[in-house]
C-alpha cells in the first residue's frame, strides 16, 4: 500500500486509510448531519430504500481518490515513489518524466478506472458513467467530454500504469466494495437510471467527506512506516466530536395559529391576520410541500406568515433549516436579526433548533449580531454584544467560506447566494446541497429585472427537482410573472405532467395565495384585515424642476410638524434635493443611498429605524425630512407621514407608498398632526405637461425601462382624480401596470407601442446573456452529469465581481475610503466609533487584523462611471502591495481622501462626509 499525500512535516497518510475515512465520514453525515428530506431524495432512486442509498453514497465516497492510485499522481513524491517502484509498482522518479501528467488529474483518472471496473461486471458504460462522474466531479467540476477524451487511459498508458497497477486498483475497488456491503446491489444498480439530482448531491456529499477527512487536525497523518490495515472506527468519531457540526432542525408539529403571538413577540392583544392564518393552512393542507406564493400589502405581516409557513412545511418535509433571500444588504441584516429572534423563540418551545445560522453578503462581519464568528478554531457566539446575550444559533467556523457558508442550517442572504445555485461555478453541487435541504424563503420576489429573473427561474426549477418547499413574497405580482414562477417550479418537480395555468392570469383576487400541487394549480384569496388606507395622488406638473415647488408644498404640509420621505430614482437626484432642502430647513434633513462606506449604511439604517420605525420601538422627531433612493422600498419597516416620490413602475410606487402611514401610532386623532392625517402622496420626476410626459435622464436610461414609466404614469394621473385604496387597488393596478391593455391617452399610443418594442428586444438579448453561464435544468434520468458547469466562471462569490455574475452590467468598483493626515499618515476616518476612530494604518507591511477589520468596515461602492479599467488601475497603484497579504482586504483597492474627505479619481473630483456619503463632481453622476 502506499500513501495519499506527504505534508511539510513529513507525515503521510495511506491511501486506504483516506478512503476509509472519507467513506465513514459519508456515513455519519448522513446518519445525523444531513437533513431527513436529503436522504430522502438521495432514496429516492433506489425505490425509497435508504439503506441502498446509504450504501452508494458510501461506496463512492471511499472511492473519490482512486485516480491516486496511479503514477501520475504517485510521481509528486520522490521518497514515496521509490517505496511504490520497490514493491513492484513502477514509475519514474521524477515529474519531468511525466511532462503531461496534467491530463489525467486524479479526478477525472478515478472517473475512468471505476467505469472500467464497472463495465468489466457487465455495466453498460451509459450507466457506469453515471457513477463514475461522482468521482470525477469531486474537485468541483464534473470533467466534460473534452476532458474525458484527454484523459483516455489508452492513450496515456504510462500515467495510469498497467500490470501491478491495474491489480492495486481492483484490490481498492474490491475491498471498497465488500467494505461498504454494496456486493448484493450491484446487479440491480447495473440496470438503474440514476438521476442528475442524486449525481449532484452524491458528489455534494463526497466534496464535504473528502475535506473533513482530509484535515489533519481531525485525522492525524501517520509519521515513518505504513502501517497496518487496521479498521478503527473511533478515529472517524473523534474527528467529528471535535467538528461538532450541528444536527438538523427538527421542528415539530405544532399549531402555529395559537402560538403566533409569541412566536414572533408580538404585543399582548395583537391578532393574527388572515393572510397570515391563510399562510399556515394552506402549508399544512398542501398535498405536499412545494411552492407556496403569497400576495399581500405592504405592513400585512408577510415575513411572519412566511417563517410560519416555512415551519409547518419543514416538519412535514423533513427540511433541516431555512434560507430566506433578499434584495439588498440592508434588508438582509435586518431581516437576519427577525430570524434569530423567531428561532430564540423556537427554543423556548424546547425545539431543536439545529444551531448554525450563517448572513450571506459581502459585508456581513459588519453585523454587529453576527459578529460572533469563529476565531482562533473555537465555535463563537451569535449575537454577544454588551449583554452577553445567548441565542438559539451559533456561527459554526467550519461552515464558513463561499463554499460551505449556505451549508448552515440557516441561511439569511441578499438574492445573489440563492441565484448562483443557477450559475455554472466550480462546486455548484455544494450550493444544490445547501439549497436540497432547507425551505427557501424569498422575500420581494416582484423585485428583480429580466436578467436576475432568468437565474431566478432556473434555481425554481432545481428547487421543483429537489422537492423543496419554496415560499415567495410579493406585494403584488404581475400574471405573467406568477405564471412563469409556478412553470419554473413545476418542470423541476412533475415535469411529466401538464396543468392548466389560465387560472393564474389577471387580476385572481387579494390579498391572495398561489400554490402548485401535482396535476393543478390552487389560489386563496385571503379576507381582507380590515386595515386600509385611502391615498390621496398628486402630480407636480413640471417635476423635472421641482425644487421650488417640493420647498413650498413641505413648508405647507410640516408647518404643524411631521416626517416627509422623498425618493428619487438616482443619487445624483437625491443629493441635489437634500442641498435645497437643507437651506430651506437647516437641520432638518437627512439622506439615504447606497453610496455610505458599509460602517455608515449600517449607522443609517439603524438610524432610520430608531426615528421611523414601529410604534414604541421609535423616537419620532417632531419634523423631519428624509431623502432616499430606492433603498427605502425594500423590507424597512418606516413610517412617514407624508410622500414625495419620483416616478417609477407602478409595483415599486405602491412599495414606496407602502411607508406611508404604515403604523397606527395612537388614537386616530392624535396619530399625526392634523394636516397630514389623510395619507398623501406625490408624484414628481417627470414633466407631466409634456404627452407625453418627458421622463428623467437619468431614470429612463439606466434605472427604469420607458415602457413601464410610461404606462406608470398614465394610471397615477388616472388615480389623482379618485385616489388609491389600500389594499383594494393594488392588484388590479400592478395587473394594468404589466398588461396588455391600452393605459393613458390615445395621445401617448405611439410612444408607448415604440417603446415596448425597444423593451421587449433587450429583454431578449439580457435573457440570451443570461443563459450564456447557466447550468442546464434536470436532465433526464440515466444521464451523466458530465460537463455540468463547463465554461464556468470559477467560484461564485459576494464580491462585486461576484453579484456581477448574475446581474446585468458593469459590476460596481467597490474600494477602502482612508483618510491622509497633513503628514501624510494614513488613519481610520475620524467620524468612526472611538476606538476605531483615527487609527494608523500601515503601509509598508500588512495591517494587523484588528487594523484591517476596521479598515474593511469602510468599503465604500463607486458610481458606475468609475467602472472601468481606468480609476480601477489608478486606485490599485494607490493600494499598498502588503495588503494582498491580508485576508479580510486583500481584493479592495483604497480611495484615499484628505481630511476634509475630499479625493480624486481620473481627474475628477470626489468627496466623502458621513453625512452626505459620496459626491462626485464634474459633471459626473
Amino acid at each position: 500500500m502506499w500513501a495519499k499525500s506527504l505534508d511539510e512535516s513529513g507525515r503521510w497518510l495511506p491511501l486506504w486509510q483516506h478512503l476509509a475515512d472519507s467513506s465513514d465520514v459519508a456515513e455519519k453525515l448522513l446518519m445525523g448531519w444531513l437533513a431527513p428530506s436529503v436522504v430522502r431524495l438521495l432514496a429516492a432512486d433506489f425505490g425509497g430504500d435508504v439503506e441502498q442509498a446509504r450504501a452508494a453514497v458510501r461506496f463512492l465516497a471511499g472511492m473519490h481518490d482512486l485516480g491516486k492510485a496511479t503514477p501520475a499522481f504517485a510521481v509528486q513524491c520522490t521518497v514515496l515513489a521509490q517505496r511504490m517502484c520497490d514493491q513492484g509498482l513502477y514509475l519514474p522518479l521524477s515529474r519531468a518524466a511525466l511532462p503531461d501528467r496534467s491530463s489525467a488529474h486524479h479526478s477525472v483518472a478515478g472517473q475512468h478506472m471505476l467505469v472500467r471496473w464497472l463495465i468489466y461486471r457487465g455495466w453498460s458504460l451509459r450507466v457506469a458513467r453515471t457513477w463514475g462522474v461522482v468521482l470525477g466531479g469531486h474537485h468541483g467540476v464534473p470533467p466534460d467530454s473534452d476532458a474525458e477524451r484527454s484523459a483516455n487511459p489508452d492513450e496515456l498508458p504510462y500515467l495510469y500504469g498497467e500490470g501491478s497497477w491495474d491489480r492495486v486498483r481492483d484490490e481498492f475497488v474490491e475491498w471498497m466494495v465488500h467494505r461498504t456491503g454494496v456486493d448484493s446491489y450491484l446487479p440491480a444498480w447495473s440496470q438503474l437510471a440514476l438521476s442528475q439530482r442524486f449525481q449532484v448531491l452524491a458528489t455534494a456529499v463526497v466534496i464535504v467527506s473528502d475535506w473533513i477527512a482530509s484535515n489533519s487536525d481531525l485525522f492525524p497523518f501517520h509519521d515513518g512506516r505504513l502501517p497496518e490495515l487496521v479498521e478503527s472506527p473511533a478515529r472517524v468519531q473523534h474527528a467529528l466530536q471535535v467538528l461538532r457540526l450541528p444536527q438538523p432542525w427538527r421542528p415539530q408539529p405544532v399549531d402555529l395559529e395559537s402560538q403566533f403571538l409569541t412566536r414572533f413577540g408580538l404585543p399582548p392583544g395583537a391578532a393574527v391576520r388572515p393572510v397570515q392564518a391563510a399562510a399556515c393552512a394552506a402549508a399544512g393542507e398542501m398535498p405536499e410541500p412545494g411552492l407556496l406564493i403569497i400576495e399581500a400589502a405592504m405592513g400585512e405581516g408577510k415575513t411572519e406568515a412566511a417563517l410560519a409557513a416555512a415551519e409547518i412545511a419543514a416538519a412535514r418535509s423533513g427540511a433541516g433549516g431555512v434560507l430566506v433571500a433578499l434584495p439588498t444588504q440592508a434588508t438582509t441584516d435586518a431581516m437576519f436579526a427577525r430570524v434569530v429572534a423567531w428561532l430564540d423563540a423556537m427554543r423556548v418551545d424546547d425545539q431543536q433548533v439545529g444551531g448554525s445560522i450563517v448572513l450571506g453578503h459581502g459585508r456581513a462581519r459588519f453585523n454587529r449580531l453576527f459578529e460572533g464568528l469563529l476565531r482562533a478554531g473555537r465555535l463563537a457566539e451569535v449575537g454577544r454584544d454588551t449583554r452577553e446575550a445567548r441565542h438559539a444559533v451559533v456561527a459554526h467556523g467550519w461552515l464558513s467560506g463561499r463554499n460551505k457558508a449556505l451549508l448552515a442550517n440557516f441561511a439569511v442572504v441578499t438574492i445573489d447566494q440563492l441565484l448562483f445555485a443557477g450559475l455554472k461555478a466550480r462546486h455548484l453541487m455544494l450550493r444544490h446541497l445547501a439549497l436540497a435541504g432547507k425551505v427557501v424563503v424569498i422575500d420581494e420576489i416582484h423585485a428583480y429585472d429580466v436578467y436576475m429573473s432568468s437565474y431566478l427561474l432556473k434555481v425554481l426549477t432545481w428547487l421543483g427537482a429537489y422537492r423543496v418547499p419554496v415560499v415567495a413574497l410579493s406585494a403584488t405580482l404581475p400574471a405573467a410573472q406568477r405564471r412563469a414562477l409556478v412553470q419554473a417550479y413545476r418542470a423541476g418537480r412533475w415535469p411529466d405532467t401538464e396543468t392548466d395555468l389560465d387560472g393564474l392570469d389577471g387580476d385572481i383576487g387579494y390579498p391572495v395565495l398561489t400554490w402548485a400541487e401535482s396535476t393543478t394549480v390552487s389560489s386563496r384569496v385571503a379576507a381582507p384585515s380590515g386595515r386600509s388606507t385611502q391615498v390621496r395622488v398628486s402630480v407636480i406638473e413640471h417635476g423635472l424642476d421641482d425644487a421650488g415647488e417640493l420647498v413650498a408644498l413641505l413648508r405647507e404640509k410640516l408647518v404643524g410638524g411631521g416626517t416627509a420621505l422623498v425618493v428619487r430614482n438616482t443619487v445624483r437626484r437625491v443629493l441635489e434635493t437634500a442641498d435645497r432642502l437643507e437651506e430651506a430647513f437647516p437641520g432638518g434633513v437627512t439622506v439615504a443611498h447606497a453610496r455610505f462606506t458599509a460602517a455608515d449604511r449600517m449607522r443609517n439604517d439603524a438610524n432610520l429605524l430608531d426615528r421611523f420605525g414601529p410604534p414604541g420601538k421609535a423616537q419620532r422627531p417632531d419634523r423631519h425630512i428624509v431623502v432616499a433612493s430606492q433603498l427605502v422600498e425594500q423590507s424597512l419597516d418606516v413610517d412617514f407621514d407624508l410622500l414625495i416620490t419620483d416616478l417609477a413602475p407602478i409595483d415599486l410606487v405602491l412599495q414606496r407608498i407602502g411607508r406611508l402611514h404604515r403604523h397606527q401610532r395612537g388614537p386616530a386623532e392624535a396619530d399625526r398632526p392634523a394636516q397630514l392625517r389623510a395619507a398623501e402622496v406625490y408624484i414628481t420626476g417627470a414633466d407631466f405637461t409634456q404627452d407625453p410626459p418627458v421622463l428623467e435622464p437619468g431614470a429612463e436610461r439606466y434605472v427604469y425601462d420607458t415602457h413601464t414609466l410610461l404606462r406608470a404614469a398614465g394610471l397615477l394621473q388616472e388615480t389623482a382624480e379618485r385616489g388609491i385604496d389600500l389594499p383594494d387597488d393594488i392588484a388590479p393596478l400592478v395587473q394594468r401596470g404589466y398588461g396588455d391593455d391600452p393605459v393613458g391617452p390615445p395621445s401617448w399610443q405611439d410612444a408607448l407601442r415604440d417603446a415596448r418594442a425597444r423593451r421587449d428586444a433587450r429583454a431578449a438579448a439580457r435573457e440570451a446573456k443570461a443563459e450564456t453561464f447557466q447550468v442546464s435544468g434536470p436532465g433526464k434520468p440515466g444521464k451523466a452529469i458530465s460537463g455540468w458547469v463547463s465554461a464556468s466562471v470559477g467560484e461564485a462569490d459576494e464580491s462585486s465581481e461576484g453579484r456581477g455574475q448574475v446581474r446585468d452590467g458593469a459590476p460596481s468598483l467597490e474600494v477602502l475610503l482612508v483618510v491622509e493626515d497633513d503628514t501624510g499618515r494614513w488613519t481610520t476616518p475620524s467620524w468612526l466609533e472611538d476606538r476605531a476612530a483615527r487609527v494608523p494604518i500601515p503601509t509598508a507591511e500588512t495591517p494587523p487584523d484588528h487594523v484591517a477589520e476596521v479598515v474593511a468596515s469602510c468599503v465604500l461602492r463607486l458610481p458606475l462611471t468609475f467602472s472601468n479599467a481606468d480609476a480601477e488601475e489608478e486606485l490599485w497603484k494607490k493600494t499598498p502591495p502588503a495588503w494582498e497579504e491580508s485576508p479580510l482586504i486583500y481584493r479592495y483597492p483604497v480611495l484615499v481622501v484628505d481630511p476634509g474627505g475630499w479625493g480624486e479619481i481620473t481627474g475628477r473630483r470626489v468627496r466623502y462626509t458621513p453625512e452626505r456619503g459620496l459626491e462626485v463632481f464634474d459633471d459626473a453622476d
